[in-house]
């Protein structure tokens, strides 16, 4: 095995600037997607006015809300600022909060409590009037809460130590420990940022689907070395054909679990974001096992290249990393288990393909055994 160490490095020393360029792609391609994306969120947000009357506490309460949101960007200005920029297409929408706002919403009447603005250009006015519509009618709906409480407990007990102000700030308090209306989603044991800074993306999922093409890129080594030309040497050599295959594969397992190691140490400081290591060796291997047998069956290398880039599309559809599953129940299940991804972007072992790439591997080399004997 050294002997096909050595003379494996000897010829990739020949490739150097390939080699290089698909053992960093995948790290590089992370970097550059993180970056883009956040670029490219920060300047598709909604630019939104808001208008206050009045400066009360309910007022402020719905500016902050709006805020939180990560799909608009809020500014407080006057009336003529707003309606001008509006005009001038600056603003896709404007929000007048009217005098008495604080007022109604006490009472629990949402009717003329807030004036807009939009021009002919305002794509997202009637989805940013939902969301403020929501924030209204979550807030009203505490009052409404807070006053129910206060009769029942003054029925009950004729005493009242409750006020309204300290229900809805229980109220409050209770819906942000209990996440009432939050799914938590974890992504390779790390809980996400709960900031409402848009969507998180984890560099891990975003590598796992760079490292399978790129891997498949690299290993075109496989076509090179079946070709007929170069396999007359195998006949005049000490080692046989299909024992030099696997310990040329050995090679670039433990050759790009190195660069993956250096690779995590990136993430971390980059993101903060860690994993598993037997985790990223396990998906390592399945994925170089993978594409040495696919690439077993390619006599192209051209053919190999178009193959690696339809079958990560595939993947990247069957992991509903961009076009989610929703409702589909043991139909998704099934597509799980046809993806070789899907375990390791749930953060486990990739058991199930690793096992079946091993058996695959395992009748391969029974296979050239026979074919040379």
């Amino acid at each position: 095995m050294k002997d096909v160490f050595i003379t494996r490095f000897m010829l990739l020393k020949k490739n150097k600037i390939s080699l290089i360029i698909w053992l960093l792609a995948p790290i590089a391609v992370t970097i550059a997607f993180l970056a883009t994306a956040n670029t490219v969120e920060d300047d598709f947000t909604v630019p939104v006015g808001l208008v206050l009357e009045e400066e009360t506490n309910s007022a402020l309460e719905l500016y902050e809300e709006m805020k939180e949101s990560p799909l608009v960007t809020v500014s407080l200005l006057s009336e003529h600022d707003a309606i001008r920029q509006v005009e001038q297409h600056e603003l896709d929408s404007v929000f007048i909060v009217k005098q008495g706002y604080e007022q109604a919403i006490e009472s629990g009447d949402r009717r003329n409590i807030l004036e807009s603005y939009y021009s002919d250009r305002s794509f997202a006015y009637n989805s940013v009037k939902e969301m403020i519509v929501s924030i209204i009618q979550q807030e009203t709906g505490r009052v409404k809460a807070a006053n129910t409480v206060m009769a029942l407990e003054k029925e009950l007990s004729g005493s009242q130590k409750w006020s309204k102000t300290e229900i809805i700030t229980k109220s409050n308090q209770i819906q942000a420990e209990e996440d009432l209306l939050n799914n938590e989603f974890r992504y390779l044991g790390d809980k996400f940022s709960s900031s409402n800074s848009g969507i998180e993306w984890n560099p891990w999922m975003i590598w796992a689907f760079a490292a399978m093409l790129f891997t498949l890129f690299l290993f075109d080594w496989v076509i090179k070395e079946r070709n007929a030309i170069v396999g007359i040497r195998f006949y005049f050599a000490k080692i046989k054909f299909s024992n030099y295959m696997l310990y040329s594969l050995s090679f670039y397992i433990l050759l790009l679990f190195i660069i993956d190691l250096l690779t995590a140490a990136a993430f971390y400081l980059l993101y903060q974001n860690s994993i598993n290591l037997i985790t990223l060796l396990s998906y390592r291997i399945t994925i170089c096992l993978f594409s040495f047998l696919l690439v077993c069956l390619i006599r192209k290398t051209y053919v190999s290249y178009v193959l690696a880039i339809a079958l990560t599309l595939t993947l990247v559809v069957l992991s509903g990393a961009l076009l989610p599953f929703g409702g589909i129940g043991v139909t998704k299940e099934w597509l799980n288990l046809l993806n070789p991804l899907s375990r390791f972007l749930s953060g486990e072992w990739t058991m199930e393909w690793l096992g079946l790439c091993l058996t695959g591997v395992l009748i391969w080399y029974v296979w050239e055994e026979k074919k040379y004997a």
